[in-house]
Formats: structure tokens, C-alpha cells, sequence
């Protein structure tokens, strides 16, 4: 009994980012690699990286894969994710879209399969002459336990914008601010992402 509740206290403390820069308003055919860096704040306070690549396949759908590390605990999670747009961003409307995704997550000892999907919604804004795409996502979804294949049900909070990096005069270098708030079983942290655009 004392292992499972370890196990449920631990299990659901190693997701990395989801969105990523896949709500930016990218050129036809784009194809955008990510560094990105994530500061854990659940239980350990832990430092991860890794990259991610994104493209966008057709009209309307943007694939993403990630590979990502971390000091101590977090020692691998890899995932992808494709967001699909519904509903296009409007002067009266924000981007409507919705994320599938999947993460193979390993956490101490603990092996992880994630499957979840998030809802988003951006809308641009220009404040002198800068632009800047804040977003809002609400990654719910399920997580099966490869050991035990036990598994549990997870909701986070995802908050973020992305830019055109600041001072670097040009659209092909971009920058994201992201945090994510646990809703009682995911990991709270705060990302940041550079990203390179070519096509």
C-alpha cells in the first residue's frame, strides 16, 4: 500500500511541454526547430532541455516531435503531437485548435505512456509595432503505467505567447514564454523556447 501511494504521489511529476511553438502563425510549408528549457517547480525543483522539431504537413495541421531530458528524476520524455486547427483567428475571433498528443515519459524507475489532447485558443496582438501571439490550453488527457498498466487521469493549465525574437530583425528567429498549472495531477513549470524558422 505504501508503494502505491509513492508511485501516485511521483507518477504524474515529469510532463514536458506540449504546445510548444505549434499555435505561432508560421509561412506555408514552414518547418521550425526548438530549443527549449523548463524549470520544474513540483515537489523537486529540477531543470530540464531538449528539442523539438515542428512542420507543418497541410493547410490547417501542424506536426511537432519532441526529445527531452532532466537533472535527477526526469531522465527521458519523447512525444509528438499534431494541432489541428478549427476555427481561423479573426479580428473579432481567436484560433480555435485542438492537440492530440503522446509522450513516452521515464521518471526514476517508472516507465509512461501519455495520451492526452489540448484544446487552444490564440489571438494575436501588436503593441507598437511588435507582435505577439498569447495562448491558453487546458492539455487533459491519460496516463498508462507500463509496469503495473495502471493508469490515471490528469488536467493542467497552459498559458504562453510567442514572438518574433526581440532585436534579432528578422521573422525566422522566434521566442516562447510558457507555464503550466498543475490541476491536481501534472508538474507546475515555467518554459521558455528559441526557435529557428526556415522552409
Amino acid at each position: 500500500m505504501k508503494k502505491f501511494f509513492l508511485l501516485s504521489a511521483i507518477s504524474l511529476n515529469s510532463m514536458a511541454s506540449v504546445i510548444g511553438i505549434s499555435t505561432h502563425p508560421l509561412n506555408e510549408e514552414a518547418r521550425v526547430l526548438s530549443a527549449e528549457m523548463t524549470g520544474y517547480m513540483s515537489q523537486r525543483h529540477e531543470v530540464g532541455m531538449g528539442l523539438r522539431y515542428t512542420q507543418e504537413v497541410s493547410d490547417k495541421k501542424l506536426l511537432d516531435f519532441t526529445a527531452f531530458g532532466g537533472q535527477d528524476s526526469r531522465a527521458l520524455i519523447m512525444g509528438a503531437g499534431l494541432d489541428l486547427e478549427l476555427l481561423s483567428e479573426e479580428a473579432s475571433q481567436p484560433r480555435v485548435s485542438l492537440k492530440p498528443f503522446y509522450q513516452y515519459q521515464k521518471y526514476e524507475d517508472l516507465n509512461s505512456n501519455l495520451i492526452g489532447i489540448a484544446p487552444t485558443l490564440r489571438k494575436g496582438f501588436n503593441i507598437s509595432g511588435q507582435e505577439f501571439f498569447p495562448y491558453l490550453a487546458v492539455p487533459t488527457g491519460m496516463r498508462v503505467n507500463s509496469g503495473d498498466g495502471g493508469f490515471d487521469y490528469y488536467a493542467s493549465l497552459t498559458l504562453g505567447a510567442s514572438l518574433n525574437f526581440p532585436g534579432a530583425g528578422t521573422d525566422k528567429l522566434l521566442l516562447s514564454i510558457e507555464g503550466n498549472r498543475d490541476m491536481g495531477s501534472s508538474s507546475d513549470y515555467l518554459g521558455c523556447l528559441v526557435s529557428w524558422v526556415w522552409k
